[in-house]
């Protein structure tokens, strides 16, 4: 049987082209078909980050646990890394529309995540990429509570710490419902205290890309010698402050060290530890947020459009290694933004918690590398 992109069949007209005698394994959120002819997708319509369906306009998620075959035939033999499907087997993805099955195309393997045999999660490319008309109705919106407004921005410039915990109360969910009365050791100035005060109750305050050290494993020595309080996901920098123990300063500045350099080169962060402490905040909700809109060479043209849906964050740059970075705000979205390789290109990472806090981007003419809304 031959299908054109699109088109509209009965579901066992669409599991005729993985051949007689194939096996069915069912994974959350869909069906995958294993046949000498082709490998069929089968998906439901959704948009459940826990299940397997389309992403965005480019990517299907194929979300585990997969048995041993669907991971080989996905994956290659083991031991493997990636690899794609047999040229012989194509994999060719539907989506379920009631009681008929939209054919999406024949799709390629781009990624896959497994612990030894079994199959976490494999992506899979669509090409071309599904219309907006399309797009919505395999992955209908879905409508949610508000989203996380902006009233700490206010506090941005003048407040930083009083304006971190506003935005760290909208965007992280509280994991704890007990009082945090540990006393602080005297070395740990104010701001940071506060900090730790607020990741008690949200721990994924501390980062899971670069990380705040926790105050458990931070150590008490004598002496001059700075405190290193954070660190950089592969160990390649940290962030650290003078010791403050009897002294005053309770928002010291930050030093940054690069240990990638034999000399260590060091710089001070621009905004002094409370105003780092939200920017670190913003950098890590930028980057781990489950749904993100991404460019690695926008032209600084598209600044202005980007800055009519987002607000500036009052405060000086970010001193990252490898470029100064700027945060833009909206409710229920961060995004940085940093000079690209060539000067009159940016880089610009757009993170956001909930999908449909991206719609609004949908209206403006960025050429987006990804766009998960």
């Amino acid at each position: 049987m031959q299908l054109t992109l699109l088109d509209r069949v009965d579901e066992n007209e669409a599991l005729s082209l993985a051949g007689p005698d194939a096996d069915v394994f069912p994974v959350p959120g869909a069906t995958v078909t294993l046949g000498a002819t082709s490998t069929v997708i089968v998906a439901e319509t959704g948009d459940d980050p826990a299940a397997s369906g389309v992403w965005n306009a480019e990517e299907f998620r194929l979300i585990g646990p997969a048995p041993a075959p669907v991971t080989s035939r996905l994956m290659g033999p083991m031991p493997f890394s990636t690899a794609r499907a047999p040229e012989e087997a194509p994999l060719h993805l539907f989506v379920r529309l009631d009681d008929i099955c939209l054919y999406l195309g024949v799709v390629q393997v781009s990624m896959c995540e497994a612990d030894e045999d079994i199959l976490s999660r494999c992506d899979l490319h669509i090409s071309p990429p599904l219309k907006r008309e399309i797009l919505d109705l395999v992955r209908p919106p879905v409508t949610l509570p508000p989203l996380p407004g902006l009233d700490w921005l206010s506090d941005a410039g003048t407040n930083p710490g009083r304006a971190l915990e506003g935005f760290a109360t909208g965007w992280y969910p509280e994991s704890s419902t007990q009082t945090w009365d540990v006393a602080m050791p005297d070395f740990i100035p104010g701001a940071l205290a506060d900090f730790y005060r607020l990741a008690a109750r949200r721990p994924a305050l501390l980062g899971s890309h670069n990380r705040i050290v926790p105050m458990a494993e931070l150590r008490a020595q004598e002496g001059a010698e700075p405190l290193v309080f954070a660190v950089e996901c592969q160990g390649g920098w940290t962030w650290s402050i003078p010791r403050t123990a009897g002294d005053t300063d309770v928002d010291p500045c930050v030093r940054l060290e690069d240990a990638r350099f034999e000399d260590h080169r060091c710089a001070a962060e621009h905004e002094p530890l409370s105003g780092f402490l939200l920017q670190f905040a913003l950098k890590e909700a930028a980057v781990t947020a489950p749904y993100a809109a991404c460019s690695f060479d926008l032209p600084r043209r598209f600044l202005p459009q980007l800055e009519s849906c987002l607000q500036r964050v009052p405060l000086q740059p970010f001193l990252a290694p490898i470029a100064p970075t700027e945060f833009l705000v909206a409710p229920g979205l961060v995004a940085t933004v940093t000079p690209g390789w060539d000067d009159d290109k940016l880089e610009v990472r757009v993170g956001a918690g909930r999908r449909s806090a991206l719609h609004p981007l949908v209206r403006l003419d960025i050429p987006w590398r990804s766009f998960d809304g």
